[in-house]
């Protein structure tokens, strides 16, 4: 994350640098400009069109490039993002008739030149800045190596070279008198007693250097990776276990296929925390008067009581969040820890209505729940109860849209899809509220959850939001 945002800030800083000295030096060359511009506008022009740069260099591979990659690769989507970008510039300045971009024809061509060589340029010096930390042992990439036959030792030597980003912590496989270290990492038996060597320790990534490792053992391992939140590498062979977001890499000139089980990464993953935060933001000042209403409510209505209601979920990479809610239920018969009904289904029992308890235990919920006060009820039917989560999604524990928020009791039951649901953050909103809101069935929203993971993108993130404005507005059913 530090090495894209790096790039992203110089990257932005490269393009209007380009544009500004290329302005210079048609100034300099005492030609006459076609359109005089003030250098002040000029530069905030140049300044404000920054996001379209960051769009470009990401939409051509630019942030998902990691510093171990290849340079003539890296150069070469900078000039096709760069000629790109100035092209597109160009053309709207031909078609903007009401002012003109560009004080003269030749500035963007001469910023399509700089902007290659000034981009390239401080992508060189990142990637030497990178290498650096990686000499002090700073910024290196934990990997645990799968196999310690001749591949596993060959690409265990690539990994232990001076300054090549990666720490080789340890690898996993038959351990003997003559090889119980390999590339100068101990081998041990399983992944499970490498994880409890290293307590403490951030692993970022599993790499499978044995061809015939059985299917069932590989699944394993792909499955701890993504729990984990881990990347997961192997060197492909017969056994057909690519994902739709899977990509194949090399690695000292040996074909590496890395799985992942969504394409949310590297500026993935930079865009939808920016898009979180901003609408996280944005919503809570819109909402920010009913908020502050519902709370006034609730302390009217029980005055002693508790505002929210925090419900300890399953986020990413398995780690425990607390999701805050409105709270909706009558404080007498609440459920928890410090409160007189230590599950729903004693307080089901105590309110006479144990026969709920079978539909509650199939779902985690029932339709009309007797525990609901009559504000809850309203808060739920509208889905304003949820309002409290655009705090979780600005403290970056929830996404705006995501898989459904599950108990660690619900995991248990998405069976080997588990992993695939821990490999984003949980959502305030996702497909499962879309399509049906209460209506689906479990099994359904597990599907929906899964797919969402599998297949995520920006155009469907917005699509979900606007879905679901719509189904709160339509009022299709609680969430």
């Amino acid at each position: 994350m530090l090495h894209i945002a790096m790039l992203v800030v110089l990257d932005s800083i490269a393009m209007i640098a380009a544009f500004e000295i290329a302005r210079a030096m048609q100034i300099a060359s005492e030609h006459p400009l076609a359109h005089v511009l003030n250098d002040m506008h000029f530069t905030a022009v140049m300044a404000s069109i920054t996001p379209l740069w960051i769009a470009i260099f990401a939409t051509c591979g630019l942030y998902h490039v990691r510093v171990h990659g290849g340079r003539v690769s890296e150069v070469g989507r900078v000039i096709a993002a760069v000629f790109g970008g100035v092209m597109l510039l160009i053309s709207v300045d031909y078609y903007n008739f009401k002012s003109e971009l560009f004080p003269s024809h030749s500035v963007p061509v001469f910023a399509l030149l700089i902007g290659i060589l000034l981009v390239a340029l401080e992508r060189q010096i990142v990637r030497g800045v990178m290498r650096a930390m990686f000499g002090t042992g700073r910024g290196l990439h934990n990997v645990i190596l799968i196999g310690t036959g001749p591949l596993a030792v060959r690409i265990a030597n690539e990994l232990t070279k001076p300054r090549s980003g990666y720490r080789l912590m340890a690898a996993v496989g038959d351990s003997h008198d003559r090889l119980r270290m390999i590339g100068g990492a101990p081998v041990y038996p399983t992944l499970e007693a490498v994880v409890a060597a290293f307590p403490g320790w951030r692993i970022d990534e599993i790499l499978q250097a044995e061809i015939d490792v059985p299917p069932e053992v590989a699944t394993r391992l792909m499955d701890f990776a993504n729990e984990a939140g881990v990347s997961y590498r192997f060197v492909p062979d017969k056994y057909d276990m690519y994902a739709a977001a899977s990509k194949m890499t090399t690695l000292d000139g040996l074909p590496v296929m890395e799985v992942r089980l969504t394409s949310l990464e590297g500026w993935g993953a930079v865009g939808k925390r920016v898009f979180d935060l901003v609408g996280s933001v944005a919503l809570i000042l819109a909402f920010s008067p009913l908020l502050v209403a519902i709370a006034i409510a609730q302390k009217v209505k029980e005055p002693g009581a508790p505002i929210f209601y925090t419900q300890k979920r399953v986020g990413l990479a398995g780690r425990e969040i607390g999701v805050r809610k409105f709270r909706s239920m009558s404080w007498k018969y609440s459920t928890g820890p410090d409160r007189e009904f230590k599950t729903a289904e004693e307080a089901f029992i105590a309110m006479g209505r144990a026969d709920l308890i079978p539909e509650f235990q199939v779902s985690q919920k029932v339709a009309d729940d007797p525990r609901v006060s009559k504000l809850g009820a309203f808060l739920r039917k509208t889905s304003l109860d949820e309002l409290p989560q655009l705090f979780n999604a600005l403290s970056g524990e929830l996404s705006l849209v995501g898989p459904r928020p599950i108990t660690q009791q619900e995991l248990d039951r998405y069976g080997c899809q588990a992993s695939s649901f821990l490999a984003l953050k949980p959502g305030i909103t996702g497909l499962w509220q879309v399509y049906g809101r209460s209506s689906t069935t479990y099994e359904e929203r597990v599907k929906l959850d899964v797919y969402y993971v599998e297949n995520w993108s920006v155009g469907m993130d917005v699509s979900i939001l606007a879905r679901t404005l719509v189904s709160v507005a339509a009022r299709k059913g609680a969430v």
